[in-house]
Formats: structure tokens, sequence, C-alpha cells
């Protein structure tokens, strides 16, 4: 396990980033908010804006699994953009 020993966590410091998708309308908020718990006790820095939950998968993901929606791609774009950032902001000693 990552985490263990304790102290010792290969996970501490590495830059998170959350993003959640759901078919319903929240977009897995719930659980996007639970998953930033465990990722503070592993001591990631997690990226907190902008945040990103995607509602109604069915609406922006085609049969081939691919995002058939403009805007939506857009999005994962500047979210990735931001969590190059956010690495690079983080970058260590770890």
């Amino acid at each position: 396990m990552g985490s263990r020993p304790y102290g010792k966590s290969v996970w501490q410091g590495k830059p998170a980033a959350i993003i959640s998708v759901s078919p319903g309308l929240l977009g897995a908020f719930g659980a996007n908010h639970h998953l930033r718990q465990p990722l503070v006790f592993l001591d990631m820095p997690v990226l907190q804006q902008p945040e990103m939950y995607l509602s109604k998968a069915g609406d922006f993901i085609g049969e081939d699994g691919k995002v058939n929606n403009e805007a939506t791609r857009d999005f994962l774009k500047t979210f990735a953009g931001k969590f190059a950032d956010w690495i690079e902001k983080n970058r260590g000693g770890n």
C-alpha cells in the first residue's frame, strides 16, 4: 500500500485533481468531495479551482466513448491546463 508505512507515503506532496462524472444531475458532487478527505490524509495538494463535476454524461459522451460536445471539450482542456500549472507549482523535493 502506497500510504504505508506511516510517514513514508509515496503519495505525500504529489499534486492531485478530481473530476467526477455521473449520468445524474449532480455530477457525482458528493463523491467528488468525499474523495478529497483521503487526499488530505495522504498530504496531497488538491487543485481547488476549477472544480469539475460532469453531469448527464450520456449527453456529451458519444457511442464511440469520445466527448462530442465542444463546450465540455473546452472545459476539459481548461481543467487540464490548470492541473498542469498546479503540478508545476507543486513540484518540490518530493
